[in-house]
């Protein structure tokens, strides 16, 4: 499948993520923002203020972020090989890249940003971790601050079933779930744009933190 990341693991089972980059065997990276993001950034939607990316990969959506008027705009990402890959590119407005870790976020960046944008992470992180994700994403966001995210609902195929992965699939109920601890929703929708053979199989959401 296209999306697969077909990602070796280290000796604690986690993903190598590093390892993908300095390889260039990422099928996750598209060359392009999620056209989600685009279309909801040039429609209606505005995302403003500071915006947090984690799993920021080679930086497309925040670009595009930065380009659509967002004060700061930062990525942050595990893999060093990426970060340094996404600061060579060419900038679009006041965006950064940071190597770091969602779930260890240094104090800096706690309670810092209006908005985090969600694309690859959820997706890429063992599904036992998604309750600590969504505390992550609380904690980093100041009060009243929003998610944005784009969802992969469905990545499988006959070579990638349920309980392999990354990428993890999810429903659009258990993302209310799990977000509805600390976060209201503000709006969810079927994509009408996406990458190809994504088409239909993801969710966008916007939740507001809880205060």
């Amino acid at each position: 499948m296209e999306d697969g990341t077909n990602v070796s693991f280290g000796a604690d089972g986690s993903p190598d993520w590093e390892g993908a980059y300095l390889a260039g065997r990422m099928p996750w990276d598209k060359g392009e923002a999620a056209p989600p993001l685009v279309t909801y950034l040039e429609g209606a939607g505005e995302v403003r203020g500071r915006v947090l990316v984690p799993g920021c990969g080679l930086g497309h959506d925040v670009r595009v972020l930065a380009s659509h008027g967002a004060e700061e705009v930062v990525g942050l990402d595990i893999s060093e090989t990426a970060v340094a890959k996404a600061t060579a590119l060419e900038r679009s407005g006041n965006e950064r890249y940071v190597l770091g870790d969602l779930f260890d976020l240094e104090d800096e960046m706690r309670g810092h940003f209006d908005w985090v944008f969600e694309h690859t992470c959820f997706c890429a992180i063992d599904p036992s971790l998604r309750a600590e994700y969504v505390e992550a994403v609380y904690g980093a966001l100041k009060p009243g601050g929003k998610i944005l995210g784009v969802f992969f609902l469905d990545p499988y195929d006959d070579e990638h079933q349920p309980g392999q992965g990354p990428p993890h699939g999810a429903t659009v109920e258990e993302i209310e779930e799990l977000f509805g601890a600390r976060f209201e929703p503000v709006e969810g929708w079927v994509p009408r744009v996406a990458y190809e053979e994504r088409e239909g199989r993801e969710w966008g959401a916007v939740f507001r933190r809880k205060d």
